[in-house]
């Protein structure tokens, strides 16, 4: 299965067989230049940025966004994409700074199930091995409503 984005290391493999090393580099023209930074710019994220924008959607409120055309698929995906980004710790620990994590531990109560169990995976990525994080979540109070998506037979 193919990764989404670019192949980093076709590229450079394709540069090193492409190059003999035997001539002197060059300096680039400012057009040149300016090319290259947009065309590496256009292939990454800000990644914050994008937590933030991430967030903005889970703090409106969920008549709001049913309104506006977001359905539960989209919020999970929304939910897939945001867990991607926290299995970074650093990112898991930042989404706290930003305001995300109790409008995230919000979506443990989200009328769809799905929703709901895609929250509880976000949650507990964010939470691995990650005491800070795992503290976050205690002072959030985020533990009831992740085990009330749990079976009372379960407890």
């Amino acid at each position: 299965m193919a990764k989404d984005g670019p192949n980093w290391d076709g590229l450079l493999k394709w540069s090193i067989a492409n190059s003999d090393g035997t001539r002197p580099s060059r300096n680039l023209s400012e057009e040149d230049r300016r090319w290259f930074m947009e065309a590496m710019q256009s292939q990454t994220v800000d990644v914050i940025q994008r937590m933030k924008e991430i967030t903005l959607v889970m703090k409106t409120p969920e008549k709001e966004l049913e309104v506006q055309g977001v359905t539960a698929a989209d919020i999970e995906g929304m939910l897939d994409e945001l867990q991607e980004h926290v299995e970074s710790i650093d990112m898991a620990n930042d989404l706290h700074s930003i305001g995300g994590l109790v409008p995230l531990l919000g979506y443990l109560k989200n009328s769809h199930a799905n929703v709901r169990a895609k929250a509880a995976e976000v949650v507990s990525t964010i939470v691995q091995n990650n005491p800070r994080s795992q503290q976050l979540v205690m002072e959030a109070n985020g533990l009831e409503p992740l085990l009330s998506n749990f079976p009372p037979t379960l407890m």
